[in-house]
């Protein structure tokens, strides 16, 4: 009896998970967009009914379904970005299921996926990243969280780090006489170690930050301490202190604006794309440009100035 298509996607997901060593992260998406797959595509049962015609009225249903969102606001469809995520979760298992010759042609590769046009501005501006410095010099409890918060978002401003990267952060990875950050492999999103060299500004609040955890007898290998125990911040807690802080603050973000702000200010100082990418750790340019989506034609004046005949 030929196995059905979620045996299949189970069998592919422990790949993932135990050969190949993906990250838990990208696995859950995996299995989110397929168990949405599954809902939506309750006939598609077995590999042979992968089809074209099947994939075209998956993207038509969720392009066109209603969904509440928050209380009692309906919305039409996903966002052209969400179902071109989709599309690429769902072509890497068809990727698979080809290699096993389950099916002898992706689906997928016969739709064009409308490319996402990203018109928000992610990026937060120096007025805005300000007020969150104020927020914390206003509301630390006490001296280190007054160092620990400062030294939280001048890393985030000036190294662009990754909700895993910056939790993972170990004192060992700051290197003061070098004036280096290391991200280790085994929390980067590439599976690469990179190095972001630290700017002044971090390598004073890290400093004082450093000084005031030792004063208090701090011991975690972790650079982040927690508020309460002797031990590294967690991605809760760190969901916490960001909800916390937009509301004193009054700047609603989340962490991965910090990421966008970053990109945008090394493009604001001429840094090159080439340069950007390394700094943040992407595989692909492409990925490193849907960064700069904050740069407006304004930031562009002084370059059109610079022109002569």
């Amino acid at each position: 009896m030929p196995k059905s298509l979620q045996q299949l996607f189970e069998e592919y997901i422990n790949e993932c998970q135990y050969s190949r060593g993906l990250r838990l992260k990208t696995i859950t998406g995996y299995k989110a967009v397929f168990s949405h797959f599954s809902t939506m595509m309750p006939e598609v049962t077995t590999p042979q009914f992968l089809t074209v015609e099947m994939l075209n009225e998956f993207f038509k249903r969720i392009r066109t379904r209603q969904r509440i969102v928050g209380r009692d606001t309906v919305k039409i469809g996903l966002e052209d970005s969400t179902i071109k995520t989709y599309g690429n979760k769902l072509n890497a298992f068809f990727g698979w299921l080809i290699q096993r010759r389950l099916i002898t042609v992706n689906p997928l590769d016969s739709i064009k996926l409308r490319h996402p046009e990203y018109k928000d501005k992610r990026a937060l501006e120096p007025e805005e990243i300000q007020k969150i410095f104020a927020a914390v010099a206003l509301h630390s409890q006490n001296p280190l969280m007054l160092r620990r918060n400062t030294a939280m978002v001048a890393l985030l401003f000036f190294c662009g780090l990754r909700l895993s990267e910056f939790i993972s952060l170990k004192v060992t990875d700051v290197d003061m006489e070098k004036q280096m950050l290391t991200v280790r492999a085994e929390t980067s999103k590439s599976k690469k170690t990179r190095y972001v060299p630290m700017h002044p500004t971090l390598m004073l609040h890290l400093k004082e930050y450093i000084q005031e955890r030792n004063r208090k007898g701090c011991r975690t290998e972790y650079l982040i301490v927690s508020t309460v125990l002797d031990k590294g911040l967690s991605s809760h807690g760190l969901k916490h202190w960001v909800h916390t802080l937009s509301q004193l603050s009054g700047i609603k973000f989340h962490l991965h604006r910090f990421r966008h702000s970053f990109a945008c200010t090394l493009a604001r100082n001429n840094s090159s794309v080439v340069k950007i990418q390394r700094l943040m750790g992407h595989a692909d340019p492409r990925m490193t440009a849907t960064y700069l989506r904050s740069i407006t034609v304004e930031d562009c004046r002084d370059d059109i100035n610079k022109m002569s005949i």
